[in-house]
């Protein structure tokens, strides 16, 4: 599962900058060098990547099947499907959000849920930034969720 997810997500992409890529080609619009017409601009992607790395990160840690993660500002919400018969401990929550702020020194807060809907809705948010849409877009989806993983 996790295989298949991750290898979709790096098809959709490729498939964004490569169509972007050809939009930009089409418009004759290449200013000093640098490319433009990404559907996912630069400070998005940026954030997509980290994004993706964090959720790579947790899915090496024993017992998680799945991860997925969104970052807002110093804080990033983690979404994770535990593998069968497997409980999210409190040891587990520490070796998570420990092994984040040891890779990304950006990260200064970690919410971690293993509930099904948090995960979907992050993923829904990774699905529509890599759509084209904006972060800006997103930000009231992210913030109802990191009040409701604070309430927790």
């Amino acid at each position: 599962m996790l295989f298949r997810r991750t290898i979709l997500l790096k098809l959709m992409i490729i498939a964004v900058i490569f169509s972007g890529i050809g939009t930009a080609c089409g418009m004759g619009e290449v200013k000093d060098g640098d490319e433009i017409g990404l559907e996912v601009g630069g400070k998005d992607y940026e954030l997509l990547v980290r994004s993706e790395d964090i959720s790579n990160l947790v899915v090496d840690i024993y017992g998680i099947d799945d991860a997925t993660s969104i970052i807002f500002n110093d804080m990033v919400v983690v979404g994770i499907q535990m593998a069968e018969d497997i409980a999210l401990t409190d040891g587990v929550k520490e070796t998570i959000i420990n092994s984040i702020l040891e890779d990304d020194p950006m990260i200064r807060q970690v919410l971690v849920s293993d509930n099904k809907k948090v995960f979907d809705e992050v993923e829904a948010i990774i699905y529509s930034l890599m759509n084209g849409e904006s972060y800006d877009d997103q930000v009231k989806e992210i913030n109802r969720i990191i009040e409701k993983l604070k309430k927790e």
